[in-house]
């Protein structure tokens, strides 16, 4: 009989054996030529996400740029919300130099020569939504071109609001006070992406302004420093070999030769985020995890994905270090979680929450709509260097 028995048992075992190593397999993301509102399923397990239903799709690699499809099969509304972009495309959203209507204000920032400042700009929103930005958004124009400095919410009203930016335009203070005349001029990724939408119909082109590279960003919203963001672009500018005489970001974004390569990552990724559960990525380059950015659903995602990808393949391509190595899943899915360390959080007047954590090598920004039911509009991570 013992023999018998230890027979069964080796059965049973091998069973339960298979049966964890089933539940334990993640399912991967189809991604090819999805149909409008189809939903990727994805079964994973990891400790904390910022959103429990978030998950991994399987990963698409161009060159040396991996990301990760973020899903989630709950679908936050955000239609009483408005982009930087769409805002600026309807001519609702405006932006001029801080001071430029006047009125002047005194704070403790770093100021160059008039009433303007390096630091703050005055927005604004007649859109009659709130508008939604994201750290890292270039505003072109003005005295100098400038980043938005932290994720935020902007009720809509006809009374101007403050707007705190980071410069990446460092050998320039001349110029009109408002926004937008010089703007236009970019070529392939952003200009292309801005005709799609519309853009070309005699709309400004400031609406086609990409994205600032996840270093440029890390420096603004983790580091807050004005000096380490014009190191920042500095570097971009001599590894890329960009022609500039104002030290600007976007003439990165404007050479050719960048653009050729940006192009390159456009159509390798064309149409492999487009599932309708999609509302985000994790990004890494060379194997390492540099940039996670997730939001409340897949419209918005899809508004922002053109401005993201290009960020990410420019980076890709100031990357100097030799041989693109894969990253980890474990990693990846890790990285869907705050950053366990010091934390703020920065709340405005019912309008918006901001919470932000950080280590000594990441931070995470969770930026919340408080105005209705707290929603979850944007999340994001950044690997600090």
């Amino acid at each position: 009989m013992k023999a018998p028995i230890r027979v069964l048992t080796g059965l049973v075992l091998s069973a339960f054996s298979l049966a964890c190593s089933s539940s334990g397999r993640i399912a991967e993301a189809k991604s090819e030529g999805p149909k409008k509102g189809h939903k990727v399923r994805v079964a994973s397990t990891f400790t904390s996400p910022a959103r429990p239903d978030w998950r991994l799709g399987s990963p698409f690699t161009h060159d040396n740029l991996t990301v990760f499809p973020v899903l989630a099969d709950e679908s936050i509304a955000s239609a009483d919300l408005i982009t930087l972009d769409e805002g600026l495309r309807s001519g609702k959203v405006a932006i001029t130099e801080f001071g430029a209507n006047g009125r002047s204000h005194t704070i403790n920032r770093r100021q160059m020569g008039d009433s303007a400042e390096v630091n703050r700009l005055a927005l604004t929103n007649k859109s009659g939504k709130a508008l939604v930005l994201i750290a890292g958004e270039i505003i072109l124009g003005g005295r100098q071109d400038r980043i938005v400095g932290h994720d935020c919410i902007i009720e809509s009203s006809n009374t101007p609001v403050p707007l705190d930016v980071f410069c990446v335009e460092h050998g320039r203070w001349s110029g009109s006070v408002a926004f937008g005349e010089r703007a236009g001029g970019f070529i392939g990724n952003a200009r292309t992406e801005a005709s799609r939408s519309g853009a070309s119909t005699g709309a400004p082109p400031m609406m086609a302004a990409p994205m600032a590279l996840p270093n440029v960003r890390e420096k603004a919203q983790a580091k807050k420093s004005q000096d380490e963001v014009w190191s920042a672009v500095a570097e971009t500018v001599t590894v890329t070999g960009t022609s500039t005489s104002t030290g600007t970001l976007k003439s990165v974004y404007q050479d050719k030769r960048v653009n050729t390569k940006l192009d390159g990552y456009e159509r390798a990724f064309k149409g492999k985020l487009s599932a309708g559960n999609i509302v985000g990525v994790v990004a890494a380059i060379d194997g390492k995890i540099v940039s996670a950015d997730v939001f409340a659903n897949h419209s918005l995602f899809q508004a922002y994905w053109p401005k993201m990808l290009n960020s990410y393949a420019l980076e890709a391509v100031s990357t100097t270090t030799a041989g693109a190595q894969q990253v980890s899943r474990t990693e990846a899915e890790a990285f869907l979680a705050r950053v366990q360390g010091s934390n703020t959080s920065d709340s405005h007047e019912g309008v918006y929450r901001l919470a932000e954590n950080q280590s000594s090598k990441d931070a995470s920004f969770e930026l919340e709509y408080t105005r209705k039911n707290p929603t979850l509009v944007h999340f994001n991570r950044v690997s600090k260097k």
